[in-house]
């Protein structure tokens, strides 16, 4: 206890002297804005939130494989560059796999949360995942209570997530993982912040998913301005067919059907080779 009570002065007097030595730049602006701190192992790989609900912004740090005593040594880290008012832990995996007794993780994370109370009085620790890839499931369990009773002991939320994450009889929901049953999947990552309270994951946006949304885009903002546009006989878009709603007829520049002429790459007309008149392709010819 006397070398952790020396820690933990420590790590008094190393954030009152960042504080000391950053105090005159702050002052002019109010100082530096406050930051909500998701700490964990790889399960964090995917996480994207970047604000919490009331706009704070939120720091990502996470280390594959991470011990309790890695997140200890990051949020410590953290505490010297950014001023933290609310710190979330996702960890314990590591400890489900390995020979650390009961015991001793509960310590471990009770000497975590002291250290990291010194920062903040809000915290919230996560339960350690279910995965068919990890350590069996009364491990885990045994894991998972030592670190509920440390976090009541030191009065910090502890969320439980087998409820969203496992099925009746405890199996682990494979939907929340990725293949390689280790990394959280869209689902999972999901499943996970709303289990912490924090904002709903932003969509990825991938290169195709911005090239459909530029022809979607396209082609609907130019509906009612091309002349080669149809229109269902009683004026209602509802009732056209979704092909014939996409495709608007023959291109005036060059013939093709699955664009319409603002969106054409020809600057002009091209030239058909077969007949000479201009409109359309040579490939098209035989249908005009």
């Amino acid at each position: 206890m006397g070398e952790q009570s020396q820690g933990i002065r420590r790590l008094r007097e190393d954030i009152a002297t960042s504080k000391r030595q950053d105090g005159d730049a702050d002052s002019n602006d109010g100082g530096p804005q406050a930051v909500t701190l998701l700490v964990g192992n790889s399960l964090l790989r995917d996480v994207r939130v970047d604000k919490t609900s009331s706009g704070n912004p939120i720091k990502i740090r996470r280390k594959s494989g991470a011990t309790l005593a890695d997140i200890e040594q990051i949020i410590d880290d953290a505490a010297k560059t950014e001023t933290i008012d609310e710190i979330f832990i996702v960890g314990g995996t590591h400890e489900t796999t390995s020979d650390v007794s009961a015991a001793n993780i509960k310590e471990n994370i009770a000497q975590l949360l002291r250290k990291a109370k010194i920062l903040t009085s809000t915290i919230t620790v996560s339960s350690v995942l279910p995965s068919k890839r990890r350590a069996n499931p009364d491990r885990r369990a045994d894991v998972n209570m030592k670190m509920k009773e440390a976090c009541n002991e030191v009065d910090v939320k502890f969320v439980d997530n087998d409820a969203n994450f496992t099925f009746r009889n405890g199996a682990a929901d494979d939907a929340a993982f990725q293949r390689d049953g280790l990394h959280l999947s869209e689902s999972g990552v999901g499943r996970l912040l709303l289990n912490l309270s924090l904002p709903e994951q932003p969509p990825k946006h991938n290169k195709r998913h911005h090239q459909q949304q530029h022809r979607y885009v396209s082609n609907a903002t130019n509906h009612d301005r091309l002349p080669n546009a149809r229109v269902a006989p009683d004026g209602n878009w509802t009732v056209v067919k979704r092909r014939t709603r996409l495709s608007m007829g023959k291109c005036a520049k060059c013939g093709e059907t699955n664009h319409v002429i603002a969106t054409c790459r020809h600057p002009d007309k091209v030239l058909c080779r077969q007949c000479g008149e201009r409109g359309h392709k040579e490939k098209h010819h035989s249908r005009d």
